[in-house]
């Protein structure tokens, strides 16, 4: 692309992003850097991530319920909530092609765009300039905190030249690649239990001795597989014990390889047995027990973790939303 193209991109982008440059706490100013960090978690989250898709099978509303039971929770309530302002082309830029963001930007529904299989409106593409916004804003968090949940975010799928699986913009992608522009001498690793593999994060940093991706996923389903640092495939109706193995395995077999300084968690509530898209068998409790390891994994290694939701399509919508916020509950030492 020229650069009447690249120009193009910024031009749209404008309208998203003018006034928009701070990054702050849920109506109040962004919290000073604390003497240590603490065992607690914080939280990230915007009210745009709740996109309205209609009768789609993406949930894009769980993202209110889960921060509407946390706020509802009185262990919960006063944990910090950032808020998030969007990205822009120059930082989405380091993952994705200046072709894709264009067709992205500008709202046009071609093969760059058409396999997010999402609708393509403002909305969604502010919502998620807002997503990447919040891992950034997650990871910068780590500094200050030990765990920060992200309520929203996760997009595993997105590839640097086009969109895939619900997932137009890869959020811990750009995170980790501005994460290590600040660190190059630090690693960070994913750890991805979403029910799909994170094949967009397999593909983009393919090669990359900074970054280790792990993921752990249904074998026979979409998407289409890349190759992970490693992958560790499962049967259908693999079930809690199985499961639970296969992940202590697979995170023995990460820390004898690499040694991280940050950690993201695609904590997928889809392995769940209801699940409308898989065919793994996790009960609610064995999907709190996989929190839990990856937990007490992070803490072994003393290595800060920023959690994503990822995905989840239970039958019964609720259920969803109790899985993502149990992984809340686990990372807060409730359960």
């Amino acid at each position: 692309m020229g650069a009447s193209g690249m120009l193009d991109v910024y031009k749209t982008a404008i309208s998203f992003f003018t006034g928009q440059n701070e990054r702050v706490s849920l109506g109040k100013k962004r919290h000073a850097p604390l003497r240590q960090k603490l065992d607690r978690i914080a939280l990230v989250y915007h009210p745009e991530y709740n996109m309205d898709l209609g009768a789609h099978v993406f949930p894009a509303r769980k993202y209110g319920m889960i921060y509407n039971q946390v706020k509802e929770d009185s262990r919960l309530s006063t944990l910090p909530a950032l808020q998030p302002s969007p990205v822009g082309p120059e930082e989405l830029s380091l993952v994705h092609t200046p072709e894709f963001l264009s067709d992205f930007m500008n709202l046009r529904y071609t093969d760059r765009t058409m396999y997010s299989e999402l609708p393509l409106n403002r909305e969604i593409v502010r919502s998620f300039c807002l997503g990447v916004g919040g891992t950034i804003l997650a990871t910068e968090t780590t500094e200050n905190y030990k765990y920060v949940y992200h309520i929203g975010g996760g997009f595993h799928h997105s590839m640097p030249d086009r969109a895939e699986g619900f997932c137009y913009l890869n959020d811990a992608a750009v995170a980790t690649k501005l994460y290590l522009q600040k660190h190059p001498d630090r690693k960070v690793l994913y750890v991805d239990l979403d029910l799909h593999q994170g094949n967009g994060n397999a593909k983009v940093f393919k090669g990359d001795p900074s970054v280790w991706t792990f993921s752990m996923h249904q074998e026979h389903l979409y998407p289409k597989k890349e190759q992970s640092s490693l992958d560790v495939p499962l049967e259908n109706g693999t079930n809690d014990k199985t499961y639970l193995k296969a992940l202590e395995t697979g995170l023995a077999q990460t820390r004898a390889n690499f040694k991280p300084d940050l950690i993201y968690y695609f904590a997928g509530a889809d392995p769940f047995e209801d699940d409308s898209l898989g065919d793994l068998k996790l009960t609610f409790d064995g999907l709190k027990r996989r929190d839990k390891m990856v937990k007490e994994f992070a803490d072994s290694l003393d290595v800060p973790v920023v959690v994503l939701p990822a995905g989840g399509y239970a039958r019964n919508f609720h259920d969803t939303v109790r899985i993502h916020f149990n992984t809340i509950r686990v990372f807060a030492s409730l359960i």
